[in-house]
């Protein structure tokens, strides 16, 4: 067979093929298309979500500069609402930073919110934690606070040695030497192994 022959041959194949094939061949198409619309939809509207969060955030700021407080604290407790994986930590952060809320319980909550998300990776999560163990140093709820930790302690965290750290400091300021070389020892058996 010349190469003319088997180009012809080829052809013919294609043509028969599509010939028989081309309802299948359509709706194939069609369906790629209206996925690729559907994909095209879901990041444009992703990305508006995105910058709406984003100027919410900036507008919350600015509120706070002005001294607008009522304000700016329902601003950023919707921000946290929403579970957004970077700007609800955020706003938690800010409301702390400058003190909005009042009511430790309400903190306490918003954490809990955030700690929630699904979309947050595990070291931020771990990381989050600390956050948390750190302001309830203040409301010194030991329980709490050992709660908080200890998921983060008995796991291969990169915050784990911190999350022992932050108990050991805590225990040692309320004289809990016994408590404190617990956690000491926790830490030195992972520097051992």
């Amino acid at each position: 067979m010349t190469n003319e022959t088997i180009k012809n041959n080829f052809q013919t194949s294609f043509y028969n093929f599509v010939k028989k094939n081309l309802k299948l061949l359509i709706i194939i198409l069609v369906t790629i298309f209206i996925f690729l619309l559907i994909f095209i939809f879901i990041q444009n509207v992703k990305k508006k979500n995105e910058i709406r969060l984003s100027d919410e955030y900036i507008q919350a700021t600015i509120l706070i500069s002005q001294k607008k407080i009522t304000e700016s604290k329902l601003l950023l407790e919707s921000i946290i609402n929403k579970k957004h994986n970077f700007y609800s930590p955020l706003a938690l952060y800010l409301i702390i930073e400058n003190n909005i809320e009042a009511e430790p319980l309400n903190i306490i909550n918003f954490f809990d919110i955030i700690l929630k998300n699904n979309s947050i990776d595990k070291e931020n999560l771990n990381l989050i934690k600390i956050k948390k163990a750190i302001y309830l140093l203040d409301q010194n709820n030991e329980k709490l606070i050992i709660e908080t930790l200890n998921p983060v302690i008995n796991s291969e965290s990169t915050w784990r040695n911190m999350a022992i750290n932050i108990i050991v400091e805590y225990f040692l300021s309320k004289d809990q030497n016994s408590k404190a070389n617990e956690y000491t020892e926790l830490l030195k058996n992972k520097i051992n192994k």
